[in-house]
């Protein structure tokens, strides 16, 4: 496994989870605004900087990284359910089913990512709840695809036709057999799927179809930022280097597994 990956995620879920348990550990309110501290550069008591509106960035980012890690987790955990429970009926069931199911995935690929969850952002609002379910409706095929095509070659396995001579049941083969045997293909697709969520999240709050005020991400500072990109690039450059290395270390671990596996 990578350590550096596994370490920068570690660093940061922690800093995340100390932040929302131990809010008072940290020196600076990420929503205090001073005026004598407007767009400061990083310092001993603003490690970070300040924003706009001299609110300390440093917290913010820990803020951001709260937000960014919930949308991304919860975007995966549900887009695998979905996908799985979606290739578990296609390849089962096979014929007629499993024909429209594709069929389904395809005409779902054919629609832009950004007509979905612009769709989805309208009916719901600009919230996390949203966001996830955009997130979710757009990364389940990636996983149905994969897990559908390893089921069908489990299907025709000996022990899985020796386990319907003996009378085993749909759902006692597919919990004791199938689900075990997709079990690794299953958790690195989530790996992936993880890094994508936090791209999409940041790049939908980048252009201003993402979270709304007063919710923060690593896409809403990045979007906030981009218009004192010349004047203080600080502004830009933290929450995009922790958009950068979260995914890169997330693609780095899930490369790991599926070598192993």
């Amino acid at each position: 496994m990578p350590f550096f990956s596994i370490s920068f995620l570690l660093i940061i879920s922690s800093l995340a989870l100390l932040y929302a348990k131990f809010p008072q550990f940290f020196p600076c309110d990420p929503f205090l605004i001073d005026s004598s501290q407007i767009l400061t550069s990083p310092s001993q008591i603003h490690l970070a900087g300040t924003d706009a509106l001299g609110r300390d960035l440093f917290t913010r980012l820990i803020l951001g990284a709260q937000t960014s890690l919930m949308i991304a987790f919860l975007t995966a955990i549900i887009a695998l359910f979905i996908g799985v429970f979606i290739a578990i009926v296609a390849a089962y069931i096979g014929g007629w089913v499993d024909s429209l199911i594709l069929r389904f995935i395809d005409l779902i690929y054919s629609l832009p990512d950004l007509l979905i969850l612009s769709i989805i952002g309208l009916c719901f609002s600009r919230s996390s709840s949203a966001i996830v379910i955009g997130l979710a409706c757009i990364n389940w095929m990636e996983i149905a695809r994969i897990t559908r095509a390893e089921l069908l070659k489990l299907k025709k396995e000996e022990f899985i036709l020796a386990s319907k001579l003996i009378g085993l049941s749909h759902q006692q083969i597919i919990i004791k057999h199938l689900l075990p045997n997709v079990s690794s293909l299953i958790l690195v697709s989530l790996g992936f799927t993880l890094p994508r969520a936090i791209l999409s999240e940041s790049t939908l709050s980048f252009i201003g179809l993402g979270l709304s005020p007063p919710n923060t991400s690593w896409g809403t500072l990045a979007g906030d930022a981009f218009q004192y990109l010349r004047t203080d690039p600080h502004l830009l450059f933290f929450p995009a280097i922790l958009i950068f290395l979260t995914s890169f270390s997330f693609n780095r671990i899930s490369e790991s597994f599926s070598k192993k596996t």
